[in-house]
């Protein structure tokens, strides 16, 4: 009976250092915990892996070098739609997140400057030049007394759908180039000298002539 069990052990096992890699770097450019993200980047490694199990699906009836050519303009294609949430996803995270102190790793949503409330509105037309830092001391960021629960609302799904949107084209250009160079080593064993290629002996796994 076929091991299911490994099968999704190594699918796991794949996603799980494809998002830790480069230092987690994906995972530390995860929207603030406010936003919902551990829920989008639980939901998000599921989509990952299901995106995973798809791709390995479909190479297992197009293996060969005459596919190759398809894999690499799939990878390139998600590739390209990687590309635009590369730079609206820093920009959002840039408007949309604040930090108290200041440069402190962990930063909290907020909604954008037309959408104060009233009552800071108030507040600013009577001291200007007041901060953000200012703000949050007056009044609490955590509930809705600087921005409207609408304003903070958008700001979350912006968030968390850029994200998706980078982390899961991403993946999926990898996953796609993986499967062009799994093409290409394949062609290069079949086409490998006989002398180069390993000759199996009973009891002797991967033995050669000059064992």
């Amino acid at each position: 009976m076929y091991s299911y069990k490994k099968l999704l052990t190594s699918f796991v096992e794949i996603v799980t250092f494809l998002l830790a890699a480069f230092g987690g770097f994906l995972k530390h450019i995860a929207p603030p915990e406010t936003t919902g993200s551990p829920y989008a980047v639980g939901l998000l490694s599921f989509l990952v892996l299901i995106a995973l199990m798809i791709i390995s699906a479909v190479a297992r009836g197009t293996r060969g070098a005459k596919f190759r050519r398809n894999w690499i303009f799939a990878g390139t294609a998600a590739f390209l739609i990687a590309i635009p949430p590369s730079f609206f996803y820093p920009s959002a995270l840039e408007q949309f997140t604040w930090s108290s102190p200041p440069n402190s790793p962990i930063r909290r949503i907020r909604g954008r400057d037309e959408d104060f409330t009233p009552a800071v509105k108030d507040f600013l037309k009577e001291h200007p030049d007041s901060s953000l830092q200012v703000l949050t001391r007056k009044f609490d960021p955590d509930e809705t007394q600087m921005w409207s629960a609408e304003s903070l609302r958008e700001a979350s799904t912006r968030l968390r759908v850029l994200y998706c949107w980078l982390v899961l084209s991403l993946a999926t250009a990898v996953f796609c180039l993986l499967e062009a160079n799994v093409a290409v080593a394949g062609k290069e064993a079949t086409n490998a000298p006989a002398s180069e290629k390993p000759v199996t002996q009973p009891g002797v796994p991967n033995a050669t002539p000059f064992d």
